[in-house]
């Protein structure tokens, strides 16, 4: 994985030297700056399915998030959905001062007339698709009861999956715009808005595409019919828009922009066979920038096996060698200059005076693989597939004794 700070510049190429064998690994990081549309003020970038990422970018720090909050909003809908609190057919009511914002020529991407009556199933995919602001509002307001208790509720959701992020909003629209609607929360200031971190809404996002697939076909549309008005997609990276690259086609999800935020970019689509997440905040060309982060990416990473399915290890300190079985993951995302570095560590304590036995399933060894270029690391844990007993104390179980031959003279010396 590459990590970077919070610099406007990238790592292009990677130069890597071994020297003086093991240990004697150098590298030297060739740097160029970038253009303007790849600048960016934070990026992430995960595999859905193991959670592993494979690149960070100021990814902990809370920034504006715009629209892409929605995905939060839409995540607690289909919570609701699926406990049968909420059904897909079940018309939502719409406050005035919700239909009223729909009206808006800058806040709105569907009016909402006063005749007009939407299901559940509607404004969901007005609010993914078009990233409705009204239809988000709705929406929390059908499952909490209120805004306000709503915005509670995605906050209540972020502090149980540990997110770096404060919500003031449902839509992820500020209070610039909130207080004209009267749906600015209380005791909180005039331009008070959603602040996320990048590595937070890139996981609010996985667990949306994982727990709830389908939320990537209705993502992938370039728009959605809802009575009569035709609401077209905000997701111009998708096949068929004016910023597809057809080098890294993309299938979802959401964009966000507001004028504090700048351009922000949820994309998921497909790698080496794997459902992959890149997010970019802040960036003056939203598509173009994860379109390159993630053409980068693909160049550099690749998934495959990095750790044996078995392994043959020696207990340290002793002549014992077992035959280890992963209990783990033993594929993940390696860079392709600069490889995942492997330490085996041991997790038992051998007793020196005592027999000892390891049960079934006892792991023996964790394999700690730590990325030379951003330092994180992920663990393999290696078990015993079946009991086994080092038969006596430690010097016996792990050392061959020599008999030595009897002096006749001594034995039956007077």
């Amino acid at each position: 994985m590459l990590k970077l700070g919070r610099s406007l510049f990238v790592r292009l190429g990677i130069i890597l030297t071994l020297a003086g064998g093991v240990g004697g690994l150098t590298s030297t990081l060739a740097q160029a700056k970038t253009s303007k549309a790849d600048q960016v003020k934070a990026a992430y970038m995960i595999d859905a399915k193991s959670g592993q990422a494979v690149y960070a970018q100021n990814a902990d720090e809370k920034l504006p998030i715009a629209s892409l909050s929605k995905l939060m909003t839409l995540y607690l809908v289909e919570k609701a959905v699926q406990s049968g609190q909420l059904k897909w057919t079940d018309q939502v009511p719409i406050a005035k001062n919700v239909r009223k914002m729909a009206e808006s020529s800058t806040l709105s991407t569907m009016p909402m007339a006063a005749k007009d009556r939407f299901t559940v199933r509607q404004l969901f995919a007005a609010t993914l698709v078009g990233s409705s602001n009204s239809s988000a509002i709705a929406l929390g307001e059908a499952v909490s009861g209120s805004n306000q208790a709503f915005i509670a509720k995605m906050n209540q959701q972020a502090r149980q999956w540990h997110l770096a992020a404060t919500f003031v909003s449902a839509s992820g629209l500020d209070n610039t715009d909130l207080t004209t609607y009267h749906l600015d929360l209380p005791k909180t200031s005039a331009t008070a808005q959603n602040l996320v971190s990048a590595k937070a809404i890139t996981t609010i996002a996985q667990h949306l595409v994982t727990e709830f697939p389908d939320i990537v076909t209705i993502s992938n549309q370039s728009a959605v019919k809802i009575h009569k008005y035709r609401v077209p997609t905000s997701v111009l990276i998708l096949k068929g828009q004016r910023y597809y690259d057809a080098r890294v086609k993309v299938d979802g999800l959401k964009t966000g922009y507001t004028d504090q935020a700048g351009g922000c970019l949820v994309a998921t689509y497909k790698q080496n066979g794997r459902r992959m997440i890149a997010t970019t905040l802040g960036s003056k060309w939203k598509f173009t920038a994860n379109n390159n982060l993630r053409w980068r990416l693909k160049q550099q990473e690749v998934y495959h096996q990095v750790a044996p399915q078995t392994r043959r290890y020696r207990v340290p300190g002793t002549k014992t060698t077992l035959t280890l079985v992963a209990s783990g993951q033993t594929h993940a995302w390696e860079n392709k200059q600069s490889p995942l570095q492997a330490t085996p560590v041991s997790a038992i304590k051998i007793q020196r005076n005592r027999p000892n036995y390891l049960a079934a399933q006892t792991t023996v060894m964790r394999l700690r693989l730590t990325d030379p270029l951003s330092g994180t690391t992920q663990t393999i844990a290696y078990r015993t597939p079946t009991a086994v007993s080092l038969a006596g104390p430690l010097q016996w179980a792990t050392s061959t004794v020599t008999p030595q031959r009897l002096n006749i003279q001594l034995a039956f010396a007077d």
